[in-house]
């Protein structure tokens, strides 16, 4: 985790805390928002079910950043999500979000014209960096093309380590998604299961 947070902080990006509760549309967009994730007490009915994934947060801070004039944004955040309420449904994940023209180069205008929109490419490229610097060889993943509907579907992916053991996912956020959320495009998205990686 800590060396994780480095590599981020390292690329650029902000490290936020969010919520580990949503709204419970949030939830289901994000493949969650199960019954058994409800909050029975829920100090607000906005933050009222268990978060399955850390982007919906990430998202949201993003946006209330732009709603305050920083139209580009890079945030990270280390954290749990759940599955399920099972132990085995709680997992470990670093997720990312870089919104506007948040790139790995910089943010903001450029002299040789308008600056480049963040993109799967640089979201690619932060998901890789973690898990090269986690001891991964990132010339022995496989990159397939069945990332979550909340990504798009021309513009995203997930990381393998073999058939089964699904790394990472990243990639330019589905309109859909964004719209449920009520987040203004463009934005890309990453998230790395930690939990996931196989023991040193």
């Amino acid at each position: 985790i800590r060396r994780t947070r480095r590599v981020l902080a390292g690329r650029g990006l902000v490290e936020a805390v969010t919520w580990s509760f949503i709204p419970q549309p949030q939830a289901v967009a994000f493949g969650g928002g199960s019954d058994v994730l409800q909050l029975a007490n829920p100090i607000s009915p906005d933050l009222a079910t268990m978060r399955p994934s850390l982007l919906p947060g990430l998202l949201a801070a993003a946006q209330r950043n732009r709603n305050r004039g920083f139209a580009d944004v890079a945030l990270f955040e280390l954290g749990q999500a759940y599955r399920g309420d099972r132990m085995e449904d709680q997992f470990i994940a670093a997720g990312g979000v870089r919104a506007g023209a948040a790139t790995q180069t910089g943010s903001g205008r450029h002299w040789s014209g308008a600056a480049r929109i963040a993109d799967v490419f640089d979201v690619k490229a932060d998901a890789s960096a973690v898990l090269a610097a986690l001891g991964l060889d990132i010339g022995k993943l496989q990159v397939t093309r069945d990332a979550p509907a909340w990504f798009h579907p021309g513009r995203s992916g997930t990381l393998r380590l073999g058939p089964k053991v699904v790394l990472a996912h990243f990639g330019e956020m589905h309109p859909a998604a964004l719209k449920a959320l009520d987040v203004s495009a463009p934005a890309a998205a990453f998230e790395i299961f930690l939990s996931a990686l196989p023991p040193e």
